[in-house]
C-alpha cells in the first residue's frame, strides 16, 4: 500500500543535523501552494509557517517539530575514495565498522562505506555508558562535497502490515503531519490560528529550538506542542494510538497544556468511536519540550511509539530503518486538527480538572464541617 504523499515524499529526501536543506526545501514548497498559509525563517534557520483564518478569539496553538536525524556530514575528501565525515546523533558505536552509507547530492547519491571512527564522546546514563562517533573515515565510490548529508543505507521507506519504514521517522513523520495539518485547514478552510514550526538540530541537544526560543521565533504566552516519535516501551505500544507525552527522561512538562490536549483528545474520542490514544511518560529519552519548558515556554509533547529508535534493531544488533503505525499517525493528525479547531481553545484556568474537583468537593463536604 502507498504511503499517504505527504508522508512518503519526506521520508525520501536525505536529512542530517544542520544540512537539513532538502527537507526544508520541500516544506517551503508545500506551504506555497496552501492558500492562507504564510512562511518565514527566523535567524537560526528554522521554519515557522502560520494559518489563520477567522480566528476564534482562543490563543494561537503551536506545533513543533525537527527536520534532522542522526547522520553523517561530509567535511573533506583525503584522497580519491577517503572521506573523512562528521556523524552527529546519538548511535553506539558498534554499529559503525563496515556499515554501508550513501551521501546525496542533487540528482544522484554517492555510497560508501565506514572504515574506522576515528572520535567518540562519551554517553553516560545511570549505569550505562555508551561511545558516540563524531567522526569516522569512510571509503566512497567518488569525490563527496563538503557538507553534503549521509545517510545509512536502508531500504526506502514504504509500509508494510500497518507499519511505516523509513530511515528517518524520527522526526520527518512529525513534520509530515504538521504539512498534513496545514493542507487540511487549509483544504477546508478551517476556523484557526496555528503555528508549525519547523526546528533544526535536534539531534545534538535541541539546539535549533534553543535558538528559536532564545529568538522570540513564537510568543512564549502560546501552548506550544513538541511533536516526536519516542522508543516504544512496554507501556507504549506501537499501533495503541499516538501519545500525550506528560514528560520525558529530563522533565514534565506544563500541565495545564497537557490537560488542554487531554480534554480534546477525550472529546475526539467520544465523538469518533475508532479514535484512540494513549497518555504516558515517555522516559527513553528527551525532546524539545524540555528544551521549550526550560526556556518558560508553556510546551507539552504529542508522540508515536517508534520501533528501531536511531535505525538501531536491538534484538538483532544491526542498523535498520524505522517505524511507526500508519494508522497511529493518521489518528495524531486527527488530534492536530481537533486542537486546531477547538471553540475553547487552551486557558490558563481551563475549568475542565476544576469542575470534577468542585462537584467531588460538594458531594463531601457536609462531612468536612462535621467536627465529631
Amino acid at each position: 500500500m502507498p504511503l499517504p504523499r505527504m508522508l512518503g515524499d519526506l521520508l525520501s529526501l536525505p536529512t542530517a543535523t544542520f544540512v537539513e536543506s532538502a527537507v526544508a526545501d520541500h516544506i517551503r514548497s508545500i506551504c506555497q501552494r496552501l492558500p492562507g498559509v504564510s512562511l518565514t525563517a527566523d535567524r537560526y534557520g528554522n521554519l515557522l509557517a502560520h494559518y489563520r483564518l477567522r480566528p476564534r478569539g482562543v490563543a494561537p496553538l503551536v506545533f513543533s517539530a525537527h527536520m534532522d536525524h542522526p547522520g553523517f556530514v561530509a567535511l573533506e575528501m583525503l584522497d580519491r575514495h577517503t572521506l573523512r565525515a562528521a556523524f552527529r546523533g546519538g548511535v553506539s558505536d558498534e554499529y559503525f565498522p563496515g556499515a554501508r552509507v550513501w551521501f546525496s547530492i542533487p540528482g544522484r547519491r554517492i555510497r560508501g562505506t565506514v572504515r574506522q571512527v576515528t572520535r567518540t564522546r562519551t554517553l553516560v546514563r545511570g549505569p550505562v555508558t555508551w561511545k558516540i562517533p563524531e567522526e569516522a573515515m569512510l571509503r566512497v565510490s567518488q569525490a563527496v562535497p563538503r557538507n553534503c548529508p549521509g545517510m545509512w543505507d536502508l531500504p526506502a521507506a514504504g509500509e508494510r502490515g500497518g507499519l511505516v519504514h523509513g530511515r528517518d521517522c524520527d522526526d520527518i513523520a512529525g513534520c509530515a503531519a504538521m504539512l498534513e495539518l496545514l493542507q487540511r485547514l487549509s483544504r477546508k478552510r478551517g476556523r484557526a490560528d496555528v503555528y508549525c514550526l519547523f526546528t533544526r538540530a535536534e539531534e545534538v541537544g535541541f539546539v535549533g529550538a534553543i535558538g528559536a526560543a532564545k529568538a522570540g521565533t513564537v510568543s512564549k504566552n502560546w501552548p506550544l506542542i513538541a511533536i516526536e516519535t519516542s522508543s516504544e516501551l512496554p507501556h507504549a505500544r506501537i499501533g495503541d494510538g499516538p501519545i500525550l507525552r506528560v514528560g520525558d527522561r529530563m522533565s514534565v512538562f506544563h500541565p495545564g497544556v497537557t490537560a488542554f490536549c487531554g480534554r480534546v483528545a477525550q472529546q475526539l474520542a467520544r465523538r469518533r468511536r475508532t479514535f484512540q490514544f494513549q497518555r504516558k511518560l515517555m522516559d527513553g529519552g528527551a525532546c524539545e519540550s524540555t528544551a521549550f519548558c526550560a526556556y518558560g515556554y508553556l510546551a507539552t509533547g504529542i508522540c508515536l511509539a517508534l520501533g528501531n529508535y536511531h535505525n538501531v534493531d536491538q534484538a538483532r544488533r544491526k542498523l535498520a530503518c524505522e517505524y511507526i503505525s500508519l494508522r497511529d499517525w493518521r489518528q495524531m493528525v486527527d488530534w492536530f486538527e481537533a486542537l486546531a479547531l477547538d471553540a475553547t481553545g487552551y486557558r490558563p484556568d481551563d475549568p475542565a480538572i476544576r469542575d470534577d474537583l468542585e462537584k467531588s468537593f460538594g458531594r463531601w463536604r457536609t462531612l468536612l464541617d462535621d467536627r465529631a
